[in-house]
């Protein structure tokens, strides 16, 4: 871990807040759901953007801020300087930024669309930013460090697009191609490619699986970007069946992505199963199956938008994003209470494995509604509140490891001399 100290570590706080906040966004989102949901028709309608982006900015966005915080240092060997005071800052303008945003699309109000766009450009620009520099540190230039970059030099790109389409809203032109643009940007280029820059490290590191082909590792990047800037240009210039090849390429290189991390799980060397690993698998299992789903919409002009947005939105990011907070959350409270010359703490105590796969479950369960929603859509109603009582679940959680923290630190030399 590139012997890392508390002094290249962020706080323990700060992943921590980005956690919770990120799980307030879900219980708002369960709520709006249960509100708006039977009555959107399409993925351009405002109450559909809203949600979306409840699960994109609120929870999606502040889980990934909070980890790259934390795991940088571990992962690249760099630290974030000034963290506190930057982190703090972000957390203020992203959130401010995104009640904004939301409120716009559910008020229809042309001034807090333009007050979202600003904020949020600002946020996401400034984290792009200091995370690059920070990263570009960086001595060993490795597959995993060209990836994280590559990711966020796509989030600056698919920020400035989102502003831009925000903005049609409260102006005379139409800004949908932008959007359509956004979406591709931010899924693929942002999250995916972020995603796969870290379980490079992550499935070696916490499950001791094999490495990912080398050739993997440097072409993935490079093809996934090649693709989305030949997206770009053929969305400007109409290229209607140029866009329909990449659209597929897109699809059979993620799907065939997702397939090589479901065989690396299967063959890794701790063959132990836990939360973590059902979340890894559900997670991929459903980017391939919304990989196949995509292509034969694509080929065959089924309008399957809704099913789509289903699978890879909660079926794939949100899975994965709760697989890495099970993971993450007991190893940065390990690593903090330990490097606290706290030596009796363990990863496995932070949170309770039996609360975890209920979370698990319940997930799924509502996961399973939100599915048959597509064919009857007041099961949306039954899915929010399952989807609510596994998002509770999981702040409980969250907020169990932090107790865990806090009663561990007492017993450290520095806290015990200053109570004496």
């Amino acid at each position: 871990m590139f012997g890392l100290t508390l002094d290249q570590a962020p706080p323990y706080k700060i992943p921590l807040f980005y956690y919770m906040i990120a799980t307030f966004y879900l219980l708002l989102l369960s709520g709006v759901l249960l509100f708006y949901a039977t009555h959107i028709n399409t993925r351009y309608d405002a109450s559909a953007i809203a949600i979306t982006h409840l699960l994109t900015l609120g929870f999606v966005l502040h889980a990934m801020f909070g980890t790259l915080f934390q795991m940088v240092p571990v992962i690249i060997g760099e630290a974030y300087k000034r963290v506190g005071l930057w982190a703090n800052i972000l957390l203020v303008t992203l959130n401010l930024g995104i009640i904004s945003f939301i409120f716009s699309f559910l008020l229809l109000t042309d001034f807090l669309n333009i007050l979202a766009a600003v904020l949020l450009l600002f946020s996401l620009l400034v984290f792009s930013l200091y995370s690059l520099v920070t990263i570009a540190r960086a001595k060993d230039k490795n597959a995993s460090v060209k990836t994280i970059l590559t990711s966020l030099l796509f989030l600056a790109v698919g920020t400035v697009l989102g502003a831009l389409s925000l903005l049609q809203y409260s102006g005379n032109y139409n800004g949908v191609w932008l959007g359509d643009i956004h979406l591709k940007v931010m899924l693929f280029g942002w999250v995916f490619l972020l995603y796969s820059g870290v379980i490079y490290k992550i499935l070696p590191m916490f499950y001791v699986a094999r490495e990912y082909p080398l050739w993997v590792k440097n072409g993935l990047y490079i093809a996934i970007s090649t693709l989305l800037m030949l997206f770009f240009l053929s969305t400007i210039y109409e290229l209607t069946s140029v866009k329909m090849i990449i659209n597929i390429l897109l699809a059979t290189l993620l799907g065939s992505f997702a397939l090589l991390t479901l065989f690396i799980l299967k063959r890794r060397k701790r063959a132990r199963l836990d939360v973590t690993v059902n979340f890894f698998y559900f997670a991929n299992g459903n980017l391939f199956l919304g990989c196949v789903l995509w292509i034969a919409s694509i080929i065959f002009g089924f309008n399957i938008d809704f099913l789509l947005a289903l699978v890879f939105g909660l079926g794939f990011v949100y899975a994965i994003v709760n697989a890495m907070l099970y993971k993450i959350i007991p190893f940065l409270t390990w690593f903090h209470l330990s490097s606290s010359c706290v030596y009796e703490a363990e990863m496995g105590e932070v949170m309770k494995i039996k609360r975890m796969k209920i979370q698990f479950y319940i997930f799924t369960m509502s996961y399973a509604f939100f599915l048959m929603s597509v064919f009857f859509r007041p099961l949306i109603i039954v899915a929010a509140l399952l989807f609510f009582l596994s998002s509770l679940f999981l702040f409980k959680n969250i907020i169990e490891g932090f107790l865990y923290y806090k009663k561990m630190i007492k017993k450290t030399p520095q806290y015990n001399s200053q109570m004496r």
